[in-house]
């Protein structure tokens, strides 16, 4: 009976913790900007984010999964010079789709987590437009990759 109690204190504590935490991301992390702006910011905590981005000058955008999951296609965008891109993959997961003609270079960190550049820098034409990616995760997954051809 004892072993009972304290597992069920243990799981009370951990889903309090848990939702604590994700009170404390919603609050500190922005969200900001729809399909057509040229800045967004996207969070998905404990739930799911779709996004499909649809400006004609992306600058600057950030996604982030913290215990969810982000699904971010950037193939209807087109890039404005220097674009830049932040994602952060905390026990959550990012998919983000980009058109094949784009060079995307990521820097990328991974703790207990993977971080994947599916993009083929061969394929893209000369002067191609450039993404440039800041990439975390953290017990989680962040994976870019080509819009799949019909």
């Amino acid at each position: 009976m004892r072993i009972i109690r304290t597992v069920l204190v243990g799981l009370a504590l951990a889903t309090a913790s848990s939702l604590v935490a994700v009170l404390a991301v919603r609050k500190s992390v922005p969200v900001f900007g729809g399909e057509a702006d040229a800045e967004f910011s996207l969070l998905a905590a404990m739930g799911g984010v779709d996004f499909e981005a649809s400006t004609q000058h992306l600058t600057e955008a950030r996604a982030t999964a913290f215990m969810g999951g982000v699904g971010l296609d950037l193939s209807g965008a087109e890039l404005a010079p220097g674009a830049y891109l932040t994602l952060r993959a905390v026990m959550g997961d990012v998919d983000v789709i980009v058109p094949a003609h784009w060079r995307v270079e990521v820097m990328a960190r991974a703790v207990m987590g993977e971080v994947s550049n599916l993009t083929d820098p061969d394929s893209v034409t000369d002067d191609p437009p450039l993404l440039l990616v800041d990439a975390l995760a953290v017990m989680g997954d962040i994976e870019i990759h080509e819009q799949e051809v019909s």
